[in-house]
């Protein structure tokens, strides 16, 4: 079963139904839903979507948290520790938080990354990809 890290990017796509980007994640969910992967994320996406949902959705914390008990039910967390930190200063990526979600992902064997920014992972040591790229493979790998 393929292990897929959302970013963050993906997570509050798929929260707040945002625009055309949900569709695809959506999509990436429903597929963890069905046990067809392994949906994992890190824990800091939680605080950063509970920051960016209450403060640009106006989403009470209430919902927030609803929200995230019923995501949690899907996925896997993987944590962001001393180690993720350490590596993550010490590595080239140009934004910090892309570093931290990086080492999490590799930290916890993950197969890719999902993402809308993919070119902020071009020193990524596992594929990273756009979401309709992932479900293009997924589509054939899985549905001829």
């Amino acid at each position: 079963m393929k292990k897929v890290f959302l970013d963050t990017n993906i997570f509050i796509d798929f929260l707040a139904h945002r625009g055309r980007f949900y569709e695809p994640a959506a999509l990436i969910v429903s597929l963890a839903i069905q046990d067809a992967i392994q949906l994992q994320i890190s824990s800091l996406s939680f605080a950063t979507a509970s920051y960016i949902l209450s403060q640009h959705h106006h989403w009470e914390s209430r919902r927030i948290v609803r929200e995230f008990d019923n995501f949690i039910r899907i996925c896997r967390i993987a944590t962001v520790d001393e180690i993720i930190v350490k590596q993550s200063v010490s590595d080239p990526f140009e934004d910090f938080e892309d570093g931290l979600q990086h080492y999490s992902a590799l930290a916890f064997a993950s197969d890719m990354i999902i993402t809308r920014n993919a070119d902020d992972f071009s020193e990524s040591r596992i594929p990273v990809m756009e979401p309709n790229q992932f479900l293009d493979i997924w589509e054939k790998e899985h549905l001829g």
